[in-house]
């Protein structure tokens, strides 16, 4: 991170404090038990009102170990140095306002994706591919909400000369915001489909919410998106829009998908790539990063070596192995949606194993519909004839499989793995919020 003073926090924040403007801090943290991790750093460290606790009843403790200075909305209960903090309306806010004014302080290129699934792994191949010439600055992990990506964007420095920032939301007005923090030169839009539905109500909410990005970019930003998505039909022709799929209508046209061992080949346009994935809707997902390529006049070889680099996300379509018992483990434990559910009940379906399993969990914050979704879900697992399909939380009793199990430490507990014959493949898939991760070690193990 390149220092900033106290003076520029302020006016960037519209803050007050009587700590000395020249004084500097090198490092933005929101958890304290981060504190300590930046020990060598000048911290500024913001109090955030989280869910359960309130970042304010750990300002005390953060100044006596180390941070320079804490971000706050009121003065906290225990006593401190009150030349120490700074104060604003909202902590929250403030954090994306330094965020915004830090990202301003780099004149180069800002790449922002979003989308219902699969906005991490374009991430993740855009900048792959875009890292074979420049040297790229991504999101890191899932840091792509309100609070953090400006916490991303601090990781910034001047060696970096392109930023891949991925945006996400669940409530309606976050992608706006986001976009606005970031005022992107190319924004994504990967897909949209079920997902966040408690808060964003319906399908069309979800386009809503995720077509900010579009809307509240500049008008000469460059935008992408993918050319099934029914709400922008209407984009597609349209000056600075650009689309891609299987259609010939598309800007972009993916032809002759084939897989070959553990690699997708297909053709773009008549140009041949492959990537090294097992999952077939993750050719789509790697298409943005051809056509990004192609905008930063990356050379055909250049593109390929970037799309050849396996995507690190963790949790999303991992292949693990257990030897002894010949079974290998999709773990796709990060995130559920009837899209990304369907998606990865296909992926199952297509493996040459003798024996097929699913362990499903719930798919949460689909909103007043959640039943009928997990009912669908269940319909199609029973259709597809699966050898066992097990079912782990509330809401996953409406998959109305045999074997259900209220947890995922009910699962450890109870589970034999004499049950599963040898020469399986196991789909393990939940919302992130039922901790499936936690039943792989069994499982691997």
């Amino acid at each position: 991170m390149k220092k900033l003073n106290i003076k520029q926090i302020i006016t960037a924040m519209n803050a007050t404090t009587t700590a000395p403007e020249n004084a500097e801090i090198d490092c933005v943290i929101h958890d304290s038990r981060e504190c300590e991790l930046h020990f060598n750093k000048k911290i500024l460290y913001f109090a955030i009102h989280g869910e359960h606790v309130d970042g304010h009843d750990f300002v005390q403790n953060v100044l006596s170990i180390g941070a320079s200075f804490a971000v706050v909305d009121h003065m906290p209960q225990s006593e401190v140095d009150t030349q120490k903090l700074i104060f604003v309306e909202d902590t929250v806010k403030a954090l994306d306002a330094l965020g915004k004014y830090y990202l301003k302080q780099f004149d180069i290129p800002k790449i922002a994706i979003t989308g219902s699934v699969g906005k991490t792994i374009t991430k993740e191949f855009v900048a792959n591919v875009l890292s074979q010439k420049y040297c790229v600055h991504r999101s890191e992990g899932n840091l792509n909400t309100i609070i953090g990506l400006p916490i991303t964007i601090f990781d910034l420095d001047d060696t970096h000369e392109i930023a891949v920032l991925e945006l996400g939301t669940n409530h309606f007005g976050e992608i706006k915001a986001l976009t606005k923090m970031v005022e992107p030169d190319i924004a994504v839009i990967t897909n949209i489909g079920e997902s966040h539905l408690e808060f964003l109500e319906s399908l069309e909410g979800v386009f809503r919410e995720k077509n900010e990005i579009f809307k509240y970019s500049a008008k000469e930003t460059f935008k992408i998106f993918n050319g099934t998505i029914k709400f922008l039909q209407n984009h597609k022709g349209e000056m600075q829009y650009y689309s891609y799929g299987f259609d010939d209508d598309n800007d972009l046209v993916v032809r002759d998908i084939a897989r070959v061992d553990h690699k997708y080949l297909f053709y773009v346009n008549d140009e041949k790539y492959f990537i090294f994935n097992d999952v077939y809707h993750n050719v789509l997902n790697a298409i943005p990063a051809i056509i990004i390529g192609k905008r930063f006049e990356l050379s055909h070889e250049q593109i390929q070596k970037g799309l050849a680099i396996t995507p690190e996300v963790g949790l999303r379509m991992e292949i693990r192995e257990n030897t002894s018992k010949k079974w290998t483990i999709i773990a796709d434990c990060y995130n559920a949606n009837p899209v990304s559910m369907t998606s990865a009940l296909e992926y199952l379906q297509a493996l040459p194993h003798k024996n097929k399993i699913v362990i499903l969990g719930d798919m949460l914050e689909l909103g007043v519909d959640s039943q009928k979704f997990h009912e669908d879900i269940g319909i199609l697992v029973r259709e597809m004839g699966l050898r066992r399909s097990i079912s782990i939380g509330d809401l996953a009793k409406f998959y109305k499989f045999i074997t259900h199990y209220s947890s995922a430490e009910d699962f450890i507990d109870r589970f034999s793995d004499e049950v599963f014959p040898e020469d399986a493949a196991i789909l393990v898939k939940a919302s992130r919020g039922i901790a499936l991760e936690k039943i792989l070690e069994r499982l691997v193990n």
